[in-house]
């Protein structure tokens, strides 16, 4: 990648850390001897240019922009690449999900990892699941449902009405939320 016409790479990263990068800037995929890019740089700091749609850009560990971005909670309203995945599996949607900042109008639950974790296990374990939630039997490949999860953590709404459900092992929603919610 040819720096000479933006300067050396420490400058332009610093540019794109503080937003201060050109209009017209294009060398998106810069990147660190780690794969850390220019786009990571500014998606980072939440500076990336309306309309940015490099999200795949990833790391030498499959860590893409969309996620960086979703760490932070600087996805734009029309972002669409929830199912966009790192090395280890790990989706967009569970990074954003793991810090409760999935939009409100999110609806691709049943998103897994390899193991089946969904997207729903994600914000059920932190407490993020919206209100009219009504997906409590998506299971991982373990048969732990959402419920489960979200009884695990204390996280079941009120009114609740499926303490029956059971995963592979025969535990119910009811058994885990005496054990542990």
């Amino acid at each position: 990648m040819n720096t000479k016409k933006n300067g050396n790479i420490k400058e332009i990263f610093w540019q794109a850390r503080i937003g201060r990068l050109p209009t017209d800037f294009d060398q998106w995929d810069l990147a660190d001897k780690n794969g850390w890019t220019v786009a990571h740089e500014a998606a980072y700091s939440g500076h990336l240019p309306p309309g940015f749609d490099r999200w795949e850009l990833a790391d030498k560990d499959g860590w893409t922009v969309a996620h960086e971005v979703a760490s932070w909670g600087h996805l734009p309203p029309d972002f669409d690449q929830w199912g966009l995945a790192n090395k280890d599996g790990d989706t967009v949607a569970h990074e954003a999900a793991y810090y409760g900042r999935l939009p409100p109008d999110f609806n691709q639950w049943d998103l897994a990892y390899k193991d089946g974790w969904t997207v729903a296990h994600e914000v059920a374990s932190w407490g993020h699941l919206p209100p009219d939630f009504d997906q409590w039997g998506l299971a991982n490949k373990g048969g732990l449902t959402v419920a489960h999860k979200a009884a695990a953590g204390g996280h079941l709404p009120p009114g609740f009405d499926q303490w029956e459900l059971a995963d592979k092992n025969g535990r119910t929603v009811a058994y885990v939320a005496a054990c542990y919610g």
